[in-house]
């Protein structure tokens, strides 16, 4: 989906749910991306990534990591979440469901190799062509469902993906 556009902006609502663990956590968060760059913004964390360099900002702590960009690293890339059909080996259309009146078309994917998620369910919104939300199912019985709330693409104006540690005052910076 990506692929089509220059750079894409999407806010998200992302809820974790794990009733194995009695986990229930929500976040919001909006990533830019452009090309191999990103800028992961959630709560309280900024990841940037500039395809060679990854910084993550952890506000709690003023501390902001540094480390080699990992393209491979399928959680610290939110580009393998828009190509996980490479990766996929079956997929079933399960239906179509209307939901705040809009007709959405519901996928279930399964990865061809093992990985952290078992199976992914899409929601695409038919009217739009757009992804309405993504639920990955984890192995250790969690899910991870990220209801898009905004999506634009093709922005004249994109960040410049560096942090730049003179907008965050007395930041602890560790070199990995």
């Amino acid at each position: 989906i990506y692929k089509l556009y220059n750079n894409i902006t999407v806010v998200f609502d992302l809820n974790y749910e794990n009733h194995n663990l009695n986990i229930n956590e929500k976040q919001n968060g909006t990533l830019v991306m452009s090309g191999d760059n990103f800028l992961l913004n959630m709560d309280h964390q900024i990841i940037i990534n500039n395809g060679e360099i990854q910084w993550i900002y952890l506000a709690d702590m003023n501390e902001v990591q540094i480390i080699n960009h990992e393209a491979e690293n399928e959680m610290m890339n939110p580009k393998n979440f828009f190509n996980i059909y490479e990766r996929i080996s079956k997929y079933r259309h399960i239906g179509v469901k209307l939901e705040d009146k809009k007709r959405l078309h519901i996928i279930e994917l399964f990865p061809e190799e093992s990985s952290m998620f078992m199976k992914v369910k899409l929601a695409v919104n038919s009217e739009q062509n757009q992804l309405h939300n993504i639920i990955l199912f984890d192995k250790s019985g969690g899910t991870y469902t990220y209801l898009i709330t905004s999506f634009k693409s093709n922005s004249e104006e994109t960040p410049l993906f560096i942090f730049n540690t003179e907008d965050y005052p007395d930041v602890e910076v560790i070199d990995l």
